[in-house]
């Protein structure tokens, strides 16, 4: 659907979370959830953040709408006992406000260690030096880092392992282009081996049948997530 449906009742009043499971395949149970933001019209229709951002950059409320679905997740998880992250862009990292909101929404949290703050690994990377403060400030909260939207082909793998993360998510599709150049296959099942060495759980995304599915099993992937599991809902179940 068009943005052009929503803009006469768009409000982030209408922002919410909607969650959508990663799943610890060897044990076959949900590990944690993944919160991301759905405007909600007044038809109860649903619409995906990128036919949100004209709307909220033109209202110049993209830390509104992060504030926005990191309370409403919050709130949903307060007394569930189940693990889950939210997405931040580069420009919450950065902002004073954001991280201010977040150590008041997390004063009297129960068990924050249940909470991953995901960030874009090229972002990590341009940006290490600040990338490090705000990751000392998670760690200060008791929040965990995953890094996401890793590019195989673009970025120096080894390197990401320095970064002080617990997670790293990469694209199911972005395995299978890395298996067209033998280099960089090669290059990958290091960095995978390398990483459960750390302790860094490893968790491959967009998930769409069981041929991938079992593709990511031979290269011992632990976790996963996408359709192929469940799309994402407004509940958990």
């Amino acid at each position: 659907m068009q943005v052009a449906h929503v803009s006469t009742d768009f409000s982030l009043d209408r922002v919410v979370p909607f969650f959508q499971p990663i799943i610890d395949i060897h044990n076959k149970v949900v590990w944690r959830y993944e919160c991301l933001a759905r405007f909600i019209n007044v038809e109860q229709q649903s619409f995906v953040p990128t036919e949100l951002l004209y709307l909220v950059e033109r209202r110049h409320s993209k830390a509104h709408l992060t504030h926005t679905i990191f309370n409403g997740s919050a709130n949903y998880f307060r007394h569930i006992n189940m693990a889950w992250s939210i997405n931040l862009s580069l420009q919450d990292m950065l902002d004073s406000e954001m991280t201010d909101f977040m150590r008041t929404q997390l004063q009297d949290y129960p068990n924050p260690t249940r909470i991953s703050i995901e960030i874009a690994a090229t972002n990590a990377l341009e940006n290490r030096a600040a990338f490090n403060e705000f990751a000392l400030l998670s760690k200060s909260l008791n929040l965990s880092i995953t890094l996401d939207q890793l590019d195989p082909q673009q970025e120096d793998l080894l390197q990401l392992l320095s970064l002080p993360v617990e997670a790293i998510k990469i694209s199911v599709k972005d395995i299978r282009k890395s298996q067209q150049n033998s280099a960089v296959a090669e290059a990958l099942k290091v960095f995978f081996s390398k990483a459960k060495e750390k302790g860094i759980d490893l968790i491959a995304e967009h998930i769409e049948n069981n041929a991938e599915l079992e593709m990511i099993r031979a290269l011992g992937i632990q976790y996963a997530q996408g359709f192929h599991f469940s799309l994402p809902k407004a509940f958990i179940e």
